[in-house]
């Protein structure tokens, strides 16, 4: 219903109205408070683990694991090595796989 009915109805039948007061009920606390507070401690927690002693790594006989020099790569998918490689072709090369020009001999 439209707010004048509304409120015309409810002071007819003494109906406890809340008065309105542009005031905030309870003071917010300030956001970059509460997100430095959490960081804060994901970070002692984060040392406190990093502190801890690490049990041994149990060994691995059977599951093939790359040298430590080479760094486990990203798989890319053939979509997106076939994009890479046009993109390549077309921007820097500037071959757009069209026919070469060439003048009529004579």
């Amino acid at each position: 219903g439209h707010p004048f009915v509304i409120t015309t109805l409810c002071r007819l039948r003494d109906v406890p109205a809340e008065e309105d007061t542009d005031e905030i009920s309870t003071p917010e606390r300030p956001l970059g408070q509460t997100y430095f507070r959490r960081a804060l401690r994901e970070l002692q927690a984060a040392q406190a683990a990093a502190a801890a002693p690490q049990p041994p790594p149990a060994p691995q006989q059977d599951q093939h694991q790359a040298p430590p020099h080479i760094p486990h790569q990203h798989q890319y998918s053939n979509f997106e090595l076939g994009m890479a490689a046009s993109m390549y072709k077309q921007y820097y090369r500037m071959d757009w796989g069209l026919p070469h020009y060439s003048p009529p001999l004579m």
